[in-house]
């Protein structure tokens, strides 16, 4: 990575619990950094004014309707960074795994949460086939959803469902590739699934409007399953 100035910096492979506890630590204290300086922004004139912000920036700021939702390691810092700031009032975790290894749990997986967060895993990553989901679930008292994409996997809920099919009529990607990056789930309807059940989650617990999409399975998305 390179910083301002031509400073570059090497990232050393990652070995073992104790690096991922760091990955996690920093990305929590990266997010609430952010937030400090959203309210630095809205109170004004900013933490970097001689810059000039847009104008208008600091009233578009409500700060106190505060959502996430990442995937991966980004699921996991959003229920993490929920877990130690409550500024951040309902989150998303797009199957990212809440356990450092076998035996040692995220905090946010031994302890929960009590406000609203959903659970968005591949097929067999639910709270019923992963222990730490499962931790998560039973300690969690806020509002829960747990949606499988059935015949997903992981970067199924990256941009990698469209780029890989597409790599694979060019390349002839080595047999069984293509699925274990991007499942058989069709890349349109896993698309368009994802965005209508995030914004859904979004809108009925930050802007209070009910939404019927998360009560129940739907046939507009065959291929999101309910678990409970």
């Amino acid at each position: 990575m390179q910083f301002p100035g031509g400073r570059v910096e090497f990232q050393e492979p990652m070995s073992g619990t104790e690096d991922l506890k760091k990955v996690v630590e920093t990305r929590v204290r990266d997010i609430r950094f952010v937030l400090d300086q959203l309210a630095l922004v809205r109170r004004g004139p900013g933490p970097d004014a001689r810059r000039g912000l847009p104008k208008g920036l600091d009233k578009a700021l409500d700060l106190e309707r505060v959502g996430m939702y990442g995937h991966s390691g980004g699921g996991a810092t959003a229920a993490e960074t929920m877990r130690v700031d409550r500024r951040i009032d309902a989150g998303v975790n797009m199957d990212g795994t809440l356990q450092y290894d076998d035996s040692d749990f995220l905090p946010v997986a031994r302890e929960g949460l009590d406000r609203p967060f959903m659970l968005m895993g591949k097929a067999g990553q639910t709270h019923l086939d992963k222990a730490s989901w499962r931790s998560f679930w039973d300690h969690s008292a806020g509002w829960k959803r747990d949606l499988s994409l059935v015949g997903g996997s992981h970067f199924s809920y990256t941009d990698a469902q469209s780029f890989v099919p597409a790599l694979d009529e060019r390349l002839d990607l080595p047999a069984g590739l293509r699925e274990q990056y991007v499942g058989t789930v069709d890349p349109g309807r896993s698309t368009a699934a994802q965005r209508a059940y995030l914004a859904a989650f979004f809108d009925q617990h930050l802007r209070k409007r009910p939404q019927d999409l998360l009560d129940g399975p739907s046939s507009a998305h065959p291929d999101v399953r309910f678990v409970d």
